[in-house]
């Protein structure tokens, strides 16, 4: 038994770094140029052995997908259901959301990339992620808006979130890019907090919040 169960957690560990190369590969090459030769040289396996965990390179594309979007969903869905008032929710879901995106910049960099994707598959798979997130934001903006608590700029759910979460995408993702020099470590603590700061200011003044409120700082 011990034997079994030592195989499992090396099988379990192996899948896992599997999957954190391919995150890094599709991220900075996209889906087409990522060989799975590479992200086993990555991990330090064979191609086989790639395939052992994984039956082809689209089913892995669509587990590195389940793995980063699919922890996002979770982390935003949490505070949106959760009991308070529905400014406070919406807040620490926007907190939530930097937070998220720091710890994992392949996330970003991967949504941007792909958001470019011509592939009509991998725009499937991207809003098959993404549509479960847009129904809760869609229902929790009517709410806001029927119960008087938004006073919304735009009633429109998708500009709220291309605004706030492309900044956000945006800083994390995109900024290195075009700068050669960065001043500072953008995903350090004390540069996310002033990030999520301002990311906070714009989400009261998008949804005509009234009143600053504390930053909410989430961990998950």
């Amino acid at each position: 038994m011990p034997a079994i169960e030592g195989r499992q957690g090396r099988a379990e560990r192996t899948r896992s770094l599997v999957l954190k190369a391919a995150a890094r590969r599709f991220a900075e090459w996209g889906y087409d140029a990522t060989r799975l030769d590479d992200v086993g040289r990555d991990v330090g396996i064979g191609r086989s052995a790639v395939l052992y965990h994984f039956t082809d390179k689209r089913q892995l594309y669509r587990s590195v997908l389940d793995e980063l979007f699919g922890g996002l969903l979770a982390v935003l869905r949490s505070p949106l259901i959760r009991e308070g008032t529905l400014a406070d929710r919406v807040e620490a879901a926007v907190s939530a959301f930097v937070d998220y995106m720091g710890r994992h910049p392949t996330a970003a960099r991967l949504a941007l990339r792909e958001s470019l994707s011509s592939d009509a598959k991998i725009r499937d798979e991207i809003q098959a992620q993404s549509q479960p997130f847009l129904t809760l934001l869609d229902m929790i903006f009517e709410e806001g808006e029927r119960s008087g608590v938004f006073r919304p700029l735009r009633s429109d759910s998708l500009h709220f979130v291309s605004t706030v979460a492309g900044s956000t995408l945006f800083y994390v993702a995109a900024l290195p890019t075009f700068v050669r020099e960065l001043p500072y470590d953008l995903l350090c603590q004390e540069q996310l907090e002033a990030h999520k700061r301002d990311v906070l200011d714009i989400t009261r003044r998008l949804l005509g919040i009234r009143g600053p409120r504390p930053v909410v700082d989430h961990i998950s």
